[in-house]
């Protein structure tokens, strides 16, 4: 396992804080799509909105780097565009957006 991993790993155990940067930096730079998917299916019922809405921009991201998402990844961002924080559904509607355009897949309409 890459040290990259385990520390997110361990801020994941530990629910360290700057979880929220931890997982956006994750999607953008971890080279292993499942891992960082993984990471942010798990983040995505985070109590912090902050964390869970940055859990779900991650997978956007992963879509627009990796150009593909699990089925579970693309049902979480879709049950994410009516979460009740604002913050969350702001990061969903950016997800979605990327989900669209890289995936030709409508978030809303699956």
């Amino acid at each position: 396992m890459y040290s990259g991993q385990q520390a997110l790993l361990d801020a994941i155990e530990s629910d360290a804080p700057g979880l929220s940067v931890s997982i956006i930096s994750a999607a953008l730079e971890e080279e292993d799509r499942e891992f960082v998917e993984k990471a942010c299916l798990r983040l995505s019922g985070h109590a912090d909105e902050e964390v869970r809405g940055n859990a779900i921009l991650g997978l956007g991201h992963l879509a627009r780097l990796f150009g593909q998402l699990s089925s579970t990844a693309i049902e979480t961002v879709k049950r994410a565009l009516t979460d009740t924080s604002d913050y969350v559904r702001g990061q969903a509607h950016s997800a979605a957006d990327d989900v669209g355009h890289f995936l030709g897949i409508d978030v809303a309409s699956t």
